[in-house]
């Protein structure tokens, strides 16, 4: 489980909503995982198509988390040259000093044991007002995920934790 910002109240049981607005550039940044290897995101994160799962407060874990086997069936159905499918987990946190963030980072690792899972997740330290607005993110309250090509543009998204309907919607996507 990641650690993130302090919790504000959701209806997590609230049924996700799906949004059309693609077409636009997920903003690139430089940030480390939690195994410790810095990258630009998105444009040095492997995969044809790359699913970025964006969490922006602590108890948005447990919708982040919803997608974990979705994602994994998807890596596995999509492992060939031309159609390679990642997701990732970017955590969204306010711009904050370098001991802070050591300090948060350790104990996100601590949090999640499994090389892969370190491996995929980018926390970033932002100001977030301006990357909310590049990809029309109206609030805060849930959790949004992006299709993203190799280019970085955005494909696909929804918001809110897994439904059947969000991923035959992906799946049906990915075919294309």
């Amino acid at each position: 489980m990641s650690i993130l910002t302090a919790p504000l109240s959701i209806a997590a049981d609230r049924a996700p909503a799906s949004i059309d607005k693609t077409g636009m550039q997920f903003p690139v940044h430089t940030f480390s995982n939690l195994a410790k290897q810095k990258k630009k995101i998105p444009d040095e994160l492997s995969g044809d198509h790359k699913l970025m799962i964006v969490a922006f407060q602590r108890n948005h874990q447990q919708l982040v988390d919803t997608w974990f086997a979705a994602g994994d069936s998807l890596e596995l159905a999509y492992n060939k040259p031309g159609k390679l499918f990642r997701y990732y987990e970017i955590p969204t946190i306010y711009k904050m000093g370098f001991l802070g963030r050591s300090f948060l980072n350790m104990g996100m690792r601590s949090g999640v044991k499994a090389q892969a899972a370190r491996e995929r997740t980018f926390t970033i330290y932002i100001d977030k007002a301006p990357f909310k607005k590049r990809l029309q993110i109206p609030n805060e309250t849930d959790i949004h995920l992006f299709l993203l090509n190799n280019t970085g543009k955005v494909l696909w998204r929804c918001q809110g934790k897994h439904s059947p309907k969000n991923e035959k919607s992906l799946r049906q996507f990915l075919k294309k």
